[in-house]
């Protein structure tokens, strides 16, 4: 999760600025502001930590300025160092502890369960991030493939 957002602070700030394509953000710095605020949000249901307020992520994102991304960025690295101290420390049968995942309805699921839908969802939004920056004429200077990455080694 963290590796690739680093790899896409590379991209000019302009980047962030584009229309994303999507009904309810008006630049892409909103949609990735969502996006991690979703690997936030997961981190913490998974650590069993106070739950992220994603309007208090977005206004916080807001009151930077526009150039500067490390705020922005700040919130993928602290979620992806929660799930990596969460995975090196969880004890034996962790993953099947099923939790509540939203108070607003009925939907509950395991850890391992959700940590599943962090790394798809992590994945189908940064897919969608890179086609449209590639679509707009920017570079995408690192590699795409997994199984081509340093990841794991």
């Amino acid at each position: 999760m963290g590796s690739v957002a680093a790899l896409t602070r590379h991209q000019p700030a302009t980047a962030l600025d584009l229309p994303p394509g999507h009904r309810r953000c008006k630049e892409r710095r909103r949609f990735i502001a969502a996006h991690f605020s979703v690997e936030a949000h997961f981190a913490h249901i998974v650590l069993g930590l106070d739950r992220v307020d994603s309007r208090a992520v977005q206004r916080e994102i807001e009151r930077g300025p526009a150039g500067n991304r490390d705020n922005l960025f700040a919130i993928s690295e602290d979620a992806t160092a929660k799930y990596k101290r969460y995975l090196a420390n969880a004890p034996t049968g962790d993953f099947a502890t099923t939790i509540e995942v939203s108070p607003r309805r009925t939907l509950s699921a395991s850890k391992r369960k959700l940590i599943a839908q962090a790394l798809t969802h992590s994945m189908r939004h940064w897919a969608q991030l890179s086609s449209f920056l590639r679509q707009q004429g920017f570079k995408q200077p690192w590699v795409h493939d997994f199984l081509m990455s340093k990841a794991m080694e």
